[in-house]
């Protein structure tokens, strides 16, 4: 199934879309909906969409800013735009930013919805959409049930697609991220076609599933006496694909001859080794036993409080310390690549925050790191890539971990002790009998920040630790904080973090 998210403030255009075809037989799932762009890059995260619908006129965050932030955050998402007027021009600059094509609101209808789609559906390799005909895609069936949407296997799968006595599971990924992304997968794509209807593989029984971005999954059955010549097969295959993109990486699950553990299987083995190249330089091919899980030593969660509460006191040096020692436990504990790089970039970003550089600065440092840790391919790569970055990030502090004055440390005392309150800085202002605006400059210049991001940063790192220890809906913990307004403090939370509170919650 390919995934949708549909973006559009008016309701009324949100049910349209939904009922103007049928979204499972053409082979979608609408995965979620979202009133403005802001809205819609907080849940893209959690959702995984492959294509976005998008209203180009929406509050807070219109469809032009969104399809430029989708487009360089999420470049493998394809992006449809929904405009009311028949303006080129207003549309030109969403096609600049990868946008695949936009539909007139006025003259939208079943026929040019599925044009649009399958043009989407083109850039993204591997998809497919389905048929208008009714007949049963029994692919879809099979990646509702892997992907958890239907809890009971449909047992009329095993003699219509399963005549053989075993199933295996295999998987290609990438492992890599370019500019050039959409082609690599393109190229890799149309080699394993061409792999697969050779022999010995084009005499086995086999399903092409949609399962997640950036993998192509074959669903094998077949009996005993195939397997060698099989696994021979798939295995060059993989070496061979590995040749035209060095991040190549083939997973095949354990042998199973109950399609109803299809989905164990596919969690197990297929999901948790699927990016183990990063950890094996030098393979290109993993056979699962199932055991993987049992041999990977459990990592202890990065100690945020500590880490915050050095940058707040200007311990730069110790901060990169316990940043770097972590990452290295990290990596030898072989963490999911994904949160393994994702919280790398939201810990450098959140110092490269403290540092105050100014906006264009810190954003083109933010790029350049951020560049360079998607692009590490293998374990070894990336440690020296994180090295280079944290030794770079401590000469951008200029500091030696010096303590702050006796004055300023009774004032963070103050607000470390008031923070639930309204506080304001004319309350500090009176407590310590400074000028107000003397305090201002003061402040600024002991903690490199001015007074409200650094209480901003105080309550955010009381919420964190009530996120992971408590079960508090996120709207009381926000007033728990000092916050008045649920939706201020979403906000703040993600500068400070980079994460929504929920995501956060999920993830500690």
């Amino acid at each position: 199934m390919i995934k949708v998210l549909i973006v559009d403030d008016e309701y009324i255009m949100r049910q349209g879309l939904k009922y103007m075809i049928d979204w499972e037989q053409e082979g979608f799932e609408i995965v979620g909906e979202a009133t403005n762009g802001a809205e819609a890059l907080q849940c893209i995260e959690t959702l995984t969409p492959q294509i976005i619908i998008c209203d180009i006129v929406m509050p807070q965050l219109d469809g032009v800013d969104f399809s430029e932030a989708v487009h360089r955050m999420y470049p493998r998402i394809q992006t449809i735009i929904l405009s009311g007027y028949d303006k080129y021009e207003y549309v030109r600059h969403t096609l600049i930013n990868g946008v695949v094509d936009y539909i007139l609101k006025p003259t939208l209808n079943p026929e040019e919805l599925r044009r649009v789609l399958q043009k989407a559906v083109d850039r993204i390799p591997g998809a497919r959409m389905g048929s208008t005909s009714g007949e049963v895609h029994y692919e879809h069936l099979v990646e509702r049930y892997l992907l958890g949407h239907d809890n009971e296997w449909n047992r009329e799968l095993n003699a219509r697609c399963f005549p053989a006595s075993y199933l295996r599971i295999f998987a290609v990924t990438s492992g890599r991220e370019t500019d050039n992304d959409r082609n690599i997968s393109e190229v890799l794509y149309q080699k394993l076609q061409r792999e697969v209807v050779g022999e010995p593989l084009s005499s086995l029984h086999k399903m092409w599933l949609s399962l997640k971005e950036g993998m192509f999954c074959i669903l094998w059955n077949y009996e005993l006496s195939e397997e060698k010549g099989m696994l021979e097969a798939l295995e060059k295959t993989v070496a061979q694909m590995q040749l035209l993109c060095p991040g190549v990486f083939g997973v095949l699950s354990r042998r199973l001859n109950r399609p109803e553990n299809l989905r164990q299987v596919y969690q197990q083995d297929i999901l948790k080794n699927a990016e183990k190249a990063f950890y094996y330089q030098g393979s290109s091919f993993l056979i699962s036993t199932g055991k993987e899980e049992e041999e990977t030593p459990q990592i202890e969660k990065f100690d945020f409080f500590k880490y915050n509460h050095m940058l707040n006191n200007k311990q730069y040096r110790e901060a990169i310390t316990l940043l770097g020692e972590y990452n290295r436990r990290a990596v030898e504990g072989q963490m999911d690549v994904y949160r393994l790089k994702n919280q790398i970039k939201n810990m450098i970003y959140h110092f490269l925050d403290f540092l105050q550089l100014g906006d264009e600065i810190q954003e083109e440092y933010r790029k350049k790191y951020f560049k360079f840790i998607n692009r590490s391919l293998y374990a070894q790569d990336y440690l020296e890539c994180v090295d280079s970055i944290l030794k770079e990030m401590e000469k951008l502090s200029g500091q030696s971990g010096q303590q702050t004055d006796e004055r300023i440390d009774r004032m963070l005392a103050y607000i470390e002790k008031n923070y639930k309150e309204d506080l304001k800085l004319e309350d500090l202002a009176g407590e310590f009998n400074f000028n107000y605006h003397y305090l201002s400059a003061y402040f600024s210049q002991q903690m490199q920040e001015g007074f409200s991001d650094y209480l901003n940063r105080v309550r955010i790192n009381k919420a964190c630790k009530l996120l992971q220890e408590s079960t508090l809906p996120i709207s009381q913990i926000s007033s728990e904080v000092g916050y008045a307004e649920h939706s201020y403090f979403c906000r703040v939370f993600k500068k400070v973090t980079g994460e929504t509170p929920s995501v956060w919650r999920r993830n500690a």
